[in-house]
C-alpha cells in the first residue's frame, strides 16, 4: 500500500490529539496581528502629524519674487485654477469657504488682514491645516500708507501669519490693488511675489450668488487666478463658490494654489523651449 503524504496542518492536528490523550498541554498558538489597510489622511491631519500639508507649503519660484504678476502665462495647457481668497478671515464666511473647498478637494490661497489673522487664529490655522496658501494682504487695508507705516503693516501682518502657520508668507496683495504706493514697493524690495488677478468675480459690489457663479464659470482659461472675497459682508460669494466649484470641476479644472501654480507655469515653460518665460514686471 502507498503511505500517504500528510500535509502540515493535517501533522500538527494529529500531533495535538496524541498529546491530549497523553494529558499534555498544547501550547496555543500566537495570535498574527492583522495589518491594517492604509487610510487616506485629509490635510487636516497633517498638523496633528506634525508635518505640513504639501499644498500649503509649496515655493515661489524665484522668478517670481519681487515681481507684480497680473496675467496668466498664455497658451498654458494644463486645466489648473487659482482661487484667491481676500480680506479674511472672518467667523461668519471663512468657515462656508473652508467647507465648500474639502467637499471639492480643493485649494485655494487666502490673502488675510493681519489684523483679521489676529482676531481669530483658529481660521487661519485651519487654513494652512488644510492645504491651502496663507499670504499677505496688509495688516489693515490702507489706500495709502506712509513708508513707515508700510513697513510696519507688512511686519506685522507676516509676523502674525508665520506664528500661526510656522511659514513666512511668499505672497502679497496690495489693498485695492493699488501697486503705485509704499506698500507695494517695499513689498517688493523684500522679496514677495505680489499679485493681482486675472479673472474678477466682481464681488466686492452689491451683486446676488448667480451674477459672481457666472462671472467666474464662464470665463477662465487655464492657468487663470480669480479674485474673491471672504471678509466680512461677503456671504454671496460663499453662497456662489459651491456652484463654481461644482460646474468647473466638471468641466475638467482643478483647483490649486498660486505658488503651486506658478510652479506648474516655471514646468512646463522648460519644457517647451520656444515659449518666452513669463513676463512678470
Amino acid at each position: 500500500m502507498r503511505a500517504h503524504r500528510c500535509s502540515g496542518p493535517l501533522l500538527i492536528l494529529l500531533g495535538g490529539l496524541l498529546a491530549l490523550s497523553a494529558g499534555c498541554k498544547v501550547p496555543s498558538a500566537k495570535p498574527v496581528a492583522a495589518v491594517p489597510a492604509p487610510v487616506a489622511r485629509p490635510d487636516a491631519a497633517y498638523a496633528a502629524a506634525g508635518t505640513k500639508p504639501a499644498a500649503s507649503s509649496a515655493q515661489l519660484p524665484a522668478q517670481f519674487r519681487g515681481k507684480i504678476l497680473a496675467k496668466r502665462v498664455r497658451r498654458f495647457p494644463r486645466k489648473l485654477l487659482a482661487l484667491t481668497f481676500d480680506d479674511g478671515p472672518n467667523p461668519q464666511i471663512t468657515p462656508q469657504v473652508l467647507k465648500t473647498l474639502r467637499q471639492y478637494n480643493a485649494h485655494a490661497t487666502f490673502f488675510v488682514l493681519g489684523g483679521n489673522a489676529k482676531a481669530y487664529p483658529a481660521l487661519v490655522k485651519q487654513e494652512f491645516a488644510e492645504g491651502h496658501a496663507v499670504e499677505s494682504h496688509s495688516w489693515s487695508h490702507p489706500s495709502s500708507t506712509t513708508p513707515e507705516r508700510a513697513a510696519s503693516e507688512l511686519a506685522k501682518t507676516g509676523a502674525i501669519i508665520q506664528k500661526l502657520t510656522g511659514r513666512k508668507p511668499q505672497l502679497f496683495r496690495p489693498p485695492y490693488g493699488i501697486t503705485k504706493g509704499s506698500l507695494c514697493k517695499l513689498a517688493q524690495q523684500q522679496g514677495y511675489g505680489v499679485i493681482l488677478w486675472s479673472i474678477s468675480t466682481a464681488d466686492s459690489n452689491p451683486i446676488g450668488p448667480a451674477v459672481i457663479a457666472r462671472n467666474v464659470i464662464h470665463t477662465p482659461n487655464p492657468g487663470d487666478f480669480v479674485l474673491m472675497h471672504d471678509g466680512a459682508g461677503h456671504k454671496a460669494t460663499a453662497a456662489a463658490l459651491p456652484h463654481v466649484l461644482k460646474a468647473l470641476t466638471a468641466s475638467g479644472f482643478k483647483f490649486v494654489t498660486l505658488p503651486e501654480l506658478m510652479q506648474e507655469w516655471v514646468r512646463w515653460q522648460q519644457s517647451q523651449p520656444q515659449v518666452k518665460p513669463h513676463a512678470a514686471r
